[in-house]
């Protein structure tokens, strides 16, 4: 038996499904209860899978499931057989019907040699049981691939560990990306082998444990010398320069007190001041005409000549300051104790240049004081000293460059040689691993396609394709037809479909004309019945294989509900395990009470439901006990009530995403109930006396919000349906109170119970 579904990924709202720990294991009997949409369809697919591993439309679908035989995974087949009925059952053989049918009796000596045959071929292929060792071809397709799998994985395993081992030892970029398939692409490129000798190897090894140093920039000297030799020459031919004033002694004597009185002056003729700021007296006109004459034009311009050179100097001092060396750091070790002595008397020149340039400037400053003689300039900048400086610091920066450039390549051609060794350490292994899998597939290919060399060497392939054809040969049998119309008529209730053999297969007539078109309880009706009469296949035992049945009411009237449920009681209750899952509450409640009165010798049983949650904001599916008020409620319309009557909100939309729907069909019987005709729900609304604006919020969630648009979850549903839901059971207990007090009081006593 099928125990548990442990995990499902990547099955449509089946997404990380996890098996909760707590809920009871899978039984004999099943029944799992969940509305339209909730995944039903979508799980009785995953049975369906179970046979062969996969599903249509769910390529990287991962599942895991527990059985009395063990775990399976997908891509593993499962053991027993799994006969599935659902809306995909119904698409593909309500087509199949209109052709051709599976065998159901077999009469007649061609049918029987036609068995004979099938029966040898299906021992070719599964094998014979009465004979020791006779697997199959089958078996041994499995235990061939099962062998060539643990050959890949060897193989696999040899250019993991190497690839590791390249990581690991070779530094750099390919320490960080390197991988398995980057050492199986190394190796088909490599050839022969080509191994290291030991001290090869060493040496290889320790050119690659040297840090490998980057491209450094060389100082650049920015035209200083030339820029600090025209400095020198303008300052010198500026101290030269003289002009001439009316000198005031006094002045001329004290520099100090002429620079006073010269920013004095200024200050007095921009203020256009008549007394001295000073002393606060009148000045007079004569000592304002006296001083002008000391500092006339000519010394003005000087000045700033003057300071425009001392601007000059701070620049040339600036840039000198602000050139950075290299850390030692960046260099290879091997320069880093020459590069720092040379450093230190960069720094030193460097030092020593910006000193004198300051003096410079001092100097400059002063020659302000005398403008009126002609000086000669003391101070110098000795510039040579501190190119040369830069230029040895350059040199130590080439040596490195130049190792560089070389080293990169020496390392490269290391890590070439290194990983060439190791993948040379499992060429021999790989080799013979390729030669076994290249035998293997050989083998492989003769049992799915047969053997070119032998003719009666079939295939796998050949083989089922024959035994189809056979079968289709026996499909012919008129006794499927006779069967089918006999049951088809009895759920119907009348004989109005009948199926005829043809040549290709099968007509269907409606009261005695072909019948072109079927209605979807039609469709559902014919396979169901299709479905149960091959449940007698010879390779299907009821003893020992699995049904899913899946919604066998779908599209169908209500007429035919209890020939449908009596048709599946009387088609499964001798199979060794049983699943049947349904939307329909009243189908819920006869199966529920067929289960109930099953015996526990008979088979024990277990009740699910399908729950939909919403997580990051994506629905998803999950199996869970079924609720124990679906069962004991008697009708749907209670059970959704009780469930609108007990709802508290907290404020999330997983607790109130199930609810428009609800709340409208409980709207839907309530309307029902109130106005018994065949108006629109809107219309019967409109008829109902009471309060407008509530009835058009109730109208507005149950048609707008039960109806999925695609467009995400409605953030204000939470708040919406709070208000919605008390509108909703305030309209039906205003309008008929009665009615409304009696779903109450029994909502209360199920409560209680």
């Amino acid at each position: 038996m099928i125990r548990k579904l442990l995990e499902i990924k990547n099955l449509g709202i089946f997404d990380n499904y996890r098996w909760d720990p707590s809920m009871a294991n899978f039984e004999r009997f099943n029944l799992i209860y969940g509305w339209n949409g909730s995944g039903k369809t979508t799980l009785s697919q995953l049975f369906s899978s179970f046979e062969n591993g996969n599903v249509d439309g769910f390529p990287d679908l991962k599942y895991k499931i527990e059985t009395d035989e063990g775990e399976f995974t997908q891509g593993t087949s499962y053991t027993k057989k799994i006969r599935v009925f659902n809306q995909q059952y119904i698409s593909q053989n309500i087509d199949m019907l209109s052709c051709k049918a599976s065998p159901i009796y077999i009469l007649g000596e061609e049918n029987r040699k036609l068995a004979e045959s099938i029966r040898k071929d299906e021992i070719s292929l599964r094998g014979n049981p009465d004979v020791p060792n006779d697997f199959g071809k089958i078996k041994e397709l499995s235990l061939k691939k099962k062998e060539r799998a643990q050959k890949e994985n060897e193989r696999g395993d040899l250019f993991t560990s190497v690839a590791k081992i390249i990581g690991s030892n070779i530094i750099g970029v390919l320490a960080r990306d390197y991988r398995k398939n980057n050492a199986e692409k190394d190796f088909e490129l490599l050839g022969s082998k080509m191994l290291l000798s030991p001290k090869e190897k060493e040496i290889n090894l320790s050119t690659l444990k040297q840090q490998e140093m980057g491209i450094l920039d060389i100082l650049s000297k920015d035209n200083i010398e030339e820029d600090a030799k025209n400095l020198i020459s303008d300052a010198k031919n500026l101290f030269n320069r003289t002009v001439e004033v009316i000198a005031i002694a006094r002045l001329q004597e004290n520099p100090n007190i002429s620079q006073w009185v010269e920013q004095g002056l200024k200050l007095h003729q921009h203020e256009n001041s008549k007394k001295c700021e000073f002393c606060d007296q009148l000045l007079p006109e004569d000592r304002i005409r006296v001083l002008a004459a000391h500092f006339n034009a000519a010394d003005k311009i000087m000045k700033e000549d003057i300071d425009t050179l001392v601007k000059r100097f701070e620049d040339l001092q600036q840039s000198i300051q602000d050139t950075k060396v290299l850390d030692k750091a960046n260099l290879f070790t091997e320069f880093q104790q020459e590069y720092s002595l040379k450093n230190n008397k960069f720094e030193s020149a460097k030092q020593y240049l910006i000193n004198s340039i300051l003096q410079i400037i001092k100097e400059t400053e002063n020659k302000k004081l005398h403008t009126t003689e002609s000086q000669d300039l003391i101070g110098s900048i000795n510039i040579e000293s501190y190119i040369a400086s830069i230029e040895t610091l350059n040199d130590c920066i080439k040596k490195h460059n130049g190792k560089s450039i070389n080293f990169s390549k020496a390392k490269k051609d290391a890590q070439e040689k290194l990983k060439k060794h190791y993948l040379s350490e499992i060429y021999d292994k790989v080799q013979a691993l390729k030669k076994d899998i290249e035998k293997l597939d050989k083998e492989i290919g003769v049992l799915e396609n047969g053997n070119p060399d032998n003719p009666d060497d079939i295939g796998i392939k050949r083989l089922q394709a024959r035994i189809n054809e056979n079968k289709n040969k026996i499909s012919q049998s008129g006794l499927a037809c006779d069967e089918i119309n006999k049951q088809l008529e009895t759920f119907l209730g009348r004989k109005e479909l009948v199926f005829e053999n043809s040549e290709e297969g099968y007509l269907l007539k409606r009261n005695g004309l072909l019948a072109k078109n079927l209605s979807e309880g039609e469709k559902t009706a014919i396979a169901f019945v299709y479905f149960t009469i091959h449940l007698k296949d010879r390779d299907f035992n009821l003893q020992n294989d699995i049904i899913v049945v899946d919604d066998p009411i779908s599209s169908l009237d209500s007429n035919s509900l209890f020939q449908a449920f009596s048709f599946l009681k009387n088609s499964v209750q001798e199979c060794s395990q049983v699943f049947i899952l349904t939307h329909n509450y009243d189908f819920l409640q006869l199966i529920l009470n067929w289960l109930q009165n099953i015996p526990r010798s008979v088979g024990h049983k277990a009740y699910y439901m399908i729950k939909n949650l919403i997580c990051d904001s994506k629905r998803i599916a999950k199996l869970d006990v079924l609720d124990r008020l679906l069962i004991n409620y008697p009708n749907e319309y209670q059970y959704l009530f009780k469930t609108l009557y007990s709802f508290s909100p907290d404020g999330t939309i997983e607790s109130v995403y199930n609810l428009p729907n609800i709340a409208r069909k409980v709207l839907d019987n309530f309307l029902m109930i109130m106005i018994p005709d065949n108006s629109s729900p809107y219309q019967k609304l409109g008829k109902i006396n009471f309060d407008e604006n509530k009835k058009t919020a109730i109208y507005k969630f149950t048609n707008d919000q039960s109806h999925t648009t695609g467009k995400g979850f409605d953030p204000s549903l939470p708040s919406e349906a709070q208000n919605v839901i008390s509108y909703l059971l305030e309209m039906m207990k205003t309008v008929f109170p009665a009615h409304y007090e009696i779903l109450e009081n029994y909502t209360k006593k199920i409560d209680e119970l």
